[in-house]
């Protein structure tokens, strides 16, 4: 069964059906039938040829890819009743416990992509089977025409040494996600964006796949771990990726690129990754729900070449909009999902507190430029409306080879402030006073030691702070800080710390209120 990997988002925000048949995977010529054994030939491989391929790619023009095929009649329902058949697993007999099964070229994903084994050095396509599915019996017809898979998921046993679970999938443009042990799936993330949350934004392609068969003893890899690479496409540039996926409480990709501008790229987006917010208690409801909470994540978090950690609450806004954060040499940032207990949401079945933060860490100087947030407006929980991306400062020129290295972490919260961080925001309207309630709860860290000798900070761009309060929690190291804004514009940039005396002693709260 494979109904958990599938996205349920195919693109950030709300898209018409050709927008999101614009992120299935394309090819520009398809298989048109199914290889016997004897005739699949096997072609070496490496990173390097890999790299070569993608480098060639971009100096030719692009070519755009086919019209899709139709969608063959199949709903969303339907689409899930098709199985694939875990006797054909890639790796079944193998040790380590890593098993590759497929999907079929239906649904959203229409477009078939050639996908490679590696072993020994050599590449050897992996025939397609409709045998390989078992289909719904009046669409068993339909499946003969297929000709390729549409993506892919790797299992191995995160939860339970006898059970296999999902690990990754890949599947739909450059996307791909994974999660951490005892967590369902939530966000994405991307090989690529360019021009996120922004008019005419591309969505780069992976238009093909190597899969290295797994095994013991490999020197260059220390635990369990599976290797997936990937060619890249799109207008703008041609790239070759590389993933060492490694399970465990987390799972943690180590992501190596090496991306060949076609043209001068100024927007794009490294480490990219999207997510969903729809409403939570300092951000109301578009729609009349009986949950307390509907996102998958809550919270920008940023670790500052400098050292400082941010938090930026996610918002669902009324109008769409972006936002960045500059720096130089980040340390790290992600999407976290800090809310953990089920009654910060009330939903037995979507289960949002068991929903992954991903964690963005670089490996490599990074140099100036800015994590960018685009929040989107939307009423639906089926919504991509968040994205976030590093920019970098200089753009990207034209013939030129950019190098990239960062690993991606998967699960809980990673790399956060040792010092006391944000749990909770609420705001509210003082309509006698024409003020605006703010009220930030943390915990942790310092306050451990009481609240003598610490000082509220509290910044406004765009209003007035009229008055602040600090008090002790109920819990354990635990504070409510709370401040009075009076809006002086349209929109207001705010910030909140802890100190205690020139020290700060809490990460940085950053929010951006609007009318």
């Amino acid at each position: 069964m494979f109904s958990s990997s599938v996205n349920r988002r195919a693109a950030l925000g709300k898209l018409s059906l050709s927008a999101v048949l614009a992120l299935a995977p394309r090819l520009a010529v398809a298989q048109t039938s199914t290889p016997s054994p004897e005739d699949v030939v096997s072609e070496p491989f490496s990173v390097e040829i890999l790299q070569d391929r993608a480098r060639a790619l971009a100096a030719a023009p692009y070519s755009p890819p086919p019209a899709a095929p139709s969608l063959s009649g199949l709903t969303y329902d339907e689409y899930f009743r098709i199985r694939f058949r875990s006797d054909h697993a890639l790796w079944k007999d193998r040790t380590p416990p890593f098993r590759a099964e497929f999907f079929p070229p239906a649904y959203l994903y229409p477009r078939p992509l050639p996908l490679y084994e590696v072993a020994a050095g050599l590449a050897r396509p992996i025939a397609f089977d409709p045998g390989m599915f078992d289909f719904p019996g009046e669409h068993a017809e339909v499946a003969k025409a297929w000709s390729g898979f549409s993506g892919f998921r790797l299992l191995w046993p995160l939860n339970e040494a006898d059970k296999l679970d999902e690990v990754a999938v890949f599947q739909g443009a450059s996307y791909f996600r994974s999660l951490g042990r005892g967590q369902r799936y939530g966000l994405s993330a991307r090989g690529l964006a360019i021009g996120a949350g922004e008019p005419n934004e591309e969505f780069p392609d992976f238009i093909s796949f190597w899969l290295e068969r797994p095994q013991n003893g490999n020197p260059a890899i220390d635990g369990d771990a599976v290797v997936v690479h990937a060619l890249m496409n799109s207008p703008s540039c041609a790239g070759a990726y590389s993933f060492t996926i490694r399970p465990g409480d987390d799972v943690v990709f180590d992501v190596t690129a090496a991306v060949f501008p076609r043209a001068t790229m100024a927007k794009a987006g490294v480490a990219a990754m999207s997510s969903m917010f729809l409403f939570n208690v300092a951000d109301s409801s578009p729609v009349d729900d009986f949950r307390t909470a509907v996102h998958d994540s809550d919270g920008l978090a940023i670790w500052t070449g400098q050292g400082e950690h941010l938090w930026r609450p996610l918002q669902n806004p009324k109008a769409h909009r972006l936002s960045n954060f500059p720096d130089e040499n980040p340390k790290g940032f992600g999407l976290v999902q800090r809310a953990r207990n089920l009654e910060d949401f009330g939903d037995l079945q979507a289960r949002y507190d068991l929903r992954p933060s991903l964690w963005v860490e670089p490996l490599d100087a990074w140099g100036k430029g800015a994590v960018h947030l685009a929040e989107l407006a939307t009423t639906k929980e089926t919504d991509d409306n968040i994205a976030i991306f590093w920019r970098p400062e200089a753009p990207w020129t034209a013939g030129s080879r950019v190098d990239l290295r960062y690993r991606l972490h998967w699960g809980q919260e990673r790399f956060a402030s040792p010092d006391a961080r944000v749990f909770r925001t609420r705001t509210g309207a003082d309509n006698q006073a024409g003020l605006r309630l703010f009220t930030v709860d943390l915990q942790g860290g310092a306050l451990a030691e009481g609240l003598d000798g610490v000082a509220l900070e509290v910044k406004a761009d765009g209003g007035t702070v009229v008055w602040s309060d600090l008090s002790p929690y109920p819990g354990e190291a635990s504070a409510r800080a709370a401040f009075g804004l009076k809006p002086t514009a349209a929109k207001a940039e705010l910030s909140l710390r802890l100190t205690r005396g020139e020290a700060p002693i809490s990460e940085t709260w950053r929010y951006l209120w609007s009318t």
